[in-house]
């Protein structure tokens, strides 16, 4: 009978003490956050056709203008005879967004028209 007293007496004093603590979760509204990747990958050339740049422009606005970031766009054409299969990846830093645009717009088309023939 002692060693059932000592035994319960034991377990409730670790369960009544096991919840002195309370625990908080830090969270702070503040959270900066960057996105230096974007990966598009498509089976349909009409899906490159239509992207909207004035989206993957948006995607970026939240860097500061001296972090580097990446674009990439890939095509795989299972379906097609040759099944063709390309990946092109443009980048620099996130001020240069403008001319990263241009240059991916330039490749897209390009790949398109290998694509097509």
């Amino acid at each position: 009978m002692k060693k059932v007293l000592t035994l319960f007496l034991l377990i409730f004093s670790i369960v009544l003490f096991a919840q002195d603590k309370s625990t908080k979760v830090a969270f702070s509204k503040n959270i900066d956050s960057k996105i230096t990747s974007l990966k598009y990958t498509t089976s349909s050339i009409n899906e490159f056709e239509t992207i909207n740049w004035q989206d993957v422009k948006s995607i970026f606005e939240t860097n500061k203008p001296e972090e580097k970031i990446e674009m990439t766009f890939e095509i795989d054409l299972k379906e097609s005879k040759d099944k063709f299969k390309s990946s092109v990846t443009v980048g620099g830093k996130t001020e240069e967004i403008d001319s990263l645009i241009k240059r991916a717009k330039k490749i897209i088309k390009s790949i398109i028209k290998i694509s097509k023939k």
